[in-house]
């Protein structure tokens, strides 16, 4: 009975010291699982930080494109209100280019009439120089004669 005593003594005094290698070599393990949790941890809280990041930048990302919209909005009311201003200018252009066509047509008839004219007053001066020299024609004979 003896042996069984300090065999159970080895035992009572054995296990304990086998359940804590175990537990330490548990507690090490846990130990590498919870560093390696913690840097997933480490990681996922980035990722996270990146992503509400991400999620805040799109109303920054739409006030500017609103504010590029309407800036573009702004550009092209300018852009209306310069080819508006530009029609009013063509238009004024044009009216003064038909106002000149139609002088420039009053003149050329001017013109033409006032052609006419100094062609006929030409050809009454010819005639006249013709009879002009009809006349110093026979008024030479006539001079002649009365030597």
């Amino acid at each position: 009975m003896k042996q069984t005593v300090i065999l159970m003594g080895l035992i009572a005094l054995a296990l304990p010291l086998a359940l804590t290698g175990c537990c330490r070599v548990e507690m090490a393990r846990l130990e590498d699982e919870l560093v390696r949790t913690k840097g997933e941890k480490d990681e996922l809280q980035a990722r996270l930080a990146v992503l509400e990041q991400g999620r805040d930048q799109p109303p920054i990302q739409t006030q500017e494109l609103t504010g590029s919209f309407s800036e573009l909005q702004k550009q092209v009311d300018a852009f209306i209100s310069f080819r508006e201003e530009l029609q009013k200018r063509e238009d004024e252009l044009n009216k003064l280019r038909a106002s000149a066509l139609a002088e420039a047509q009053t003149a050329q008839s001017r013109m033409d009439q006032l052609a006419a004219a100094l062609q006929a007053e030409t050809e009454r001066v010819r005639e006249l120089q013709g009879q002009l020299k009809y006349a110093q024609t026979a008024i030479t004979e006539l001079q002649d004669k009365l030597k």
